[in-house]
């Protein structure tokens, strides 16, 4: 079921980038190169997933690492999202977080953080000696909740260089944990790493029609489109972001998976370094919240959560 919309966010094809493009999310001041809504085809992940399955073990992981998303079934065991949800000025990371829960309160961390390491381990990364981070915590989306916006604009939360994540975590949070995260990366028993974001609709009863997300073929995209940016006016600390915007190019290639159930999990790769790599590149996947043209009128309104976690792929 593709649907054609219109994507913000999008830079002019011919936009010449400085070193880092501010931009103002308070609209204090225009952010230069912003083009107006353009059109582009979404087309239906299901069909592309299901064309690509083999059968095998490891169709998933490759997916993953040729489009940079995949859709997994999986029935999660939590009742309450709410239990473990970031409040509003919790720092998104992976850390501790400022309101207090009793431990047996928060089906997150009891029930999600051992079925996530699950999925890494056995999916997606199978065979691999991993250290995996990951917050007791999701990230909620919707109405009532801490984060009831969505992201309406083409982006991606990192950038392409260890400096560029070290910067990017510094600005939610302290330049010691930047530091540490540093320090972690640089250990000589450690060959990558990535963070990756699981993405599922939470309480709902029907699939999901409400604004759904857009993922962005990682193999369609040329380096040159890539424009390095920070937000500013975004982080409770204050500082700027060090994120990526996108160029308009024909050739990127849109998808989506229609009408995702609670029982599906999308997880994306929002950033992948390798310690091998002689030069950074691109390995993450840009994404986007989108007004659904196919909506029924009476659409449930979504209500979802995302869960970063930090996974370190270790030498043999």
């Amino acid at each position: 079921m593709s649907v054609e919309v219109g994507l913000n966010g999008y830079f002019q094809s011919d936009y010449e980038a400085p070193n880092k493009t501010i931009i103002d999310v308070t609209g204090q001041s225009i952010t230069p190169g912003f083009l107006p809504p353009m059109t582009r085809k979404i087309g239906d992940a299901r069909v592309l997933q299901e064309s690509e399955d083999d059968g095998s073990p490891q169709f998933q992981r490759r997916f993953l690492n040729k489009y940079g998303f995949v859709l997994l079934e999986h029935c999660s065991l939590v009742e309450n999202w709410d239990s473990g949800a970031f409040g509003p000025s919790d720092a998104l990371q992976v850390g501790d977080r400022s309101e207090i829960r009793h431990e047996s309160e928060n089906d997150v961390k009891t029930k999600y953080l051992g079925e996530v390491d699950s999925l890494l381990r056995e999916t997606l990364f199978p065979n691999r000696q991993l250290y995996i981070q990951q917050p007791d915590m999701v990230l909620r989306r919707g109405k009532n909740t801490a984060h009831p916006f969505f992201g309406l604009g083409v982006h991606n939360d990192y950038g392409v260089s260890a400096d560029d994540f070290q910067e990017n975590l510094q600005s939610f949070s302290t330049p010691e944990s930047g530091d540490e995260w540093r320090e972690s990366f640089e250990r000589k028993h450690v060959s990558e790493f990535m963070v990756i974001n699981f993405w599922r609709t939470v309480h709902m009863s029907r699939p999901l029609e409400h604004m759904p997300l857009a993922v962005l073929d990682s193999s369609s995209i040329n380096s040159q489109d890539l424009v390095s940016s920070g937000l500013k006016g975004f982080t409770h600390t204050g500082r700027i972001t060090n994120q990526l915007s996108l160029k308009y190019n024909d050739d990127q290639s849109w998808y989506y998976y229609p009408n995702m159930t609670t029982d599906e999990v999308l997880v994306l790769k929002l950033f992948h370094i390798a310690k091998h790599d002689t030069q950074p590149r691109f390995g993450g996947c840009f994404h986007t919240a989108f007004e659904n043209p196919s909506a029924s009128p009476d659409a449930e309104e979504r209500q979802s959560c995302e869960h970063r976690v930090y996974v370190y792929v270790l030498k043999d």
